[in-house]
């Protein structure tokens, strides 16, 4: 038993991280512009990720010195663990029911447990790219400041190792009884996207109203001075009901030097273990019940009997129309791909909504009103955040990749290069504008936005978001990822959307910078003007680059 499971876990690893591959282009001195390229983009994030650790420290001493300071590691485990769930929803949709490799491994004599377990394996490492920047701050900051012994980091690496399990495996959980129950009929994608987006809505509201109902009642009490006195995890105690792994890490650190926190160690890591055993428990009755459809080729594809006219058939369409309907429908179509680029779009606005409804009296809305921010603040903030979304929904540097093995076909079509650029624009500027309309929908619950402001964001905002589909185009074009098994890899295991990422931030930290610095001294109609000649020029320069890449590469790869 235990051979299959390891064989299973060595070949999903492999398969998942490309390891052969890049041992071979290793060892044949290949492809190694790209560590460069990687390094380029890592500094790019640098200062952004600079700025946040050095913010935390600021919030380690506010904790110091009320005498909570276990609640800076709470704070830490519990953001990481969130994140790791949340991420986790749609890495396991992915890889549990969407792989490649499944065609091959459900008709073999192995039973769901041992496939569930040796992906749920390959998940876990690759949540470590999630977790570890979040959770390393904390840990490290908390063990410096305070001058923590031997026995601390100890715990410490066993909890950073640990940490993924029981929000994965809650994940992992939730998307098994949620496909189980959402595979009917031939709308089953779009039962489950729709449902999906749904859920994870409703999880924010949830967990923001929980936190917003446990900070309120933490504060009640004519005691509660005297207790945050005496007791040094006050705090830990009270807010880590909303998830109590959270607050048993964070007590296992803070009190490493007693039997408090050896206790609450080994509940954090126990409870793990069990999660993990009931898990494949469950996957025995849920998982091939909801894989059932999605590797299966639909008999009536094909065969609809929908009549197609003459005139249907005469009808000419412009080939960047075609084109940018083409990759629409493939969003739309897939899943991973809808969750991953119109989910976010949409996502994101009703999350800063939803968190400015559960606030209470500090509310967004209340805190604009109070600081007396000005409109034009505002409608520029707007449309920094649509041109954020520009290159946040990834569908620029993951346009020629998503082909995938079909990329041929792009190569070979009678299809001009400028219809190549403009398709694919076109297809990323209409998940823009749904971005737009959910964010201006989501602004008209926290503030009252006049009309002007609402045309400068849709206009600039998709203004600016064409020169961040082409950086991403750019990057794309120059390393298209086209051998990969599963949808998620084109998408979240893609490197070009992390240097596409960088230089989107770049490009825009450089333009919020320049405005900044001259809001004062400026009319604010020549700024507008400003952003719009920055725009329109990028869009033209990166046009021309585009051209000349995109049929330098389509030769190349002849």
């Amino acid at each position: 038993m235990m051979n299959k499971i390891i064989s299973l876990i060595k070949t999903d690893f492999n398969t998942t991280f490309g390891l052969s591959s890049i041992a071979y282009s290793f060892k044949n001195k290949k492809n190694r512009w790209q560590i460069i390229i990687f390094a380029i983009a890592m500094l790019s994030l640098l200062p952004s990720y600079i700025l946040i650790v050095n913010s935390l420290n600021g919030i380690y001493d506010i904790y110091n010195e009320i005498g909570q300071k276990s609640m800076f590691l709470l704070l830490g485990f519990l953001i990481t663990q969130v994140m790791v769930f949340v991420f986790g929803l749609l890495y396991v949709m992915s890889k549990y029911y969407f792989s490649n490799d499944l065609a091959t491994l459900v008709p073999l004599p192995i039973k769901s447990s041992y496939i569930i377990g040796s992906k749920f394996v390959t998940l876990m490492i690759s949540e470590y790219l999630t977790s570890l920047p979040i959770i390393l701050p904390f840990i490290i900051i908390y063990g410096v400041k305070g001058g923590e012994g031997l026995l601390y980091w100890i715990y410490s690496l066993l909890l950073m190792i640990t940490t993924p399990i029981i929000p994965l495996v809650l994940s992992s959980i939730v998307i098994m009884i949620f496909m189980k129950y959402t595979n009917i009929g031939a709308k089953k994608d779009l039962i489950r996207v729709i449902g999906a987006v749904i859920f994870i809505i409703a999880m924010v509201y949830f967990q923001l109203k929980i936190q917003t109902i446990a900070g309120k009642a933490m504060m009640e009490g004519d005691n509660f001075l005297v207790n945050l006195v005496t007791d040094s995890n006050l705090l830990v105690k009270k807010l880590g009901i909303m998830f109590p792994p959270s607050k048993w890490g964070a007590l296992a650190l803070s009190n490493y030097f007693n039997l408090t926190g050896l206790i609450n160690l080994l509940s954090f890591i126990v409870v793990g273990i069990i999660s993990f055993m009931l898990m494949l428990v469950l996957s025995e009755s849920l998982f091939f019940d909801g894989l059932i459809g999605n590797i299966e080729v639909s008999a009536s594809k094909g065969r609809s009997g929908k009549k197609i006219s003459i005139k249907d058939l005469s009808k000419e369409t412009k080939p960047y129309m075609a084109l940018a309907k083409k990759e629409i429908i493939m969003l739309f179509k897939t899943p991973v791909y809808l969750l991953n680029t119109v989910g976010g779009v949409v996502m994101l606005p009703i999350i800063l909504v939803i968190g400015s409804m559960t606030g209470g009296e500090e509310s967004l809305s209340q805190i604009i009103d109070m600081l007396g921010v000005n409109t034009n603040l505002i409608t520029l903030g707007g449309i920094a955040f649509v041109v954020s979304l520009g290159i946040l929904n990834s569908i620029g540097a993951t346009t020629f990749s998503r082909e995938g093995k079909c990329f041929w076909i792009q190569r070979t079509l009678p299809i001009k290069v400028e219809d190549q650029i403009i398709g694919r624009i076109l297809s990323s500027l209409v998940v823009q504008t749904l971005g737009i309309v959910t964010l201006l929908i989501s602004l008209g619950f926290i503030i009252k936005l006049d009309i002007l402001s609402i045309i400068l964001i849709t206009i600039l905002g998709l203004l600016g978001s064409i020169p961040m589909t082409q950086i991403g185009m750019v990057i794309d074009i120059l390393r298209p990822l086209l051998d990969w098994d599963n949808p998620q890899k084109a998408m979240k295991q893609n490197l070009n959307v992390l240097i596409a990422m960088g230089l989107g931030v770049l490009y825009i930290g450089g333009l919020v910078y320049l405005v900044m610095n001259i809001m004062d001294e400026v009319n604010i109609n020549l700024i507008y003007g400003l952003l719009i000649g920055v725009f329109t020029i990028s869009s033209i320069i990166l046009y021309v680059v585009l051209k000349k890449l995109i049929k330098t590469q389509f030769e190349l790869m002849e």
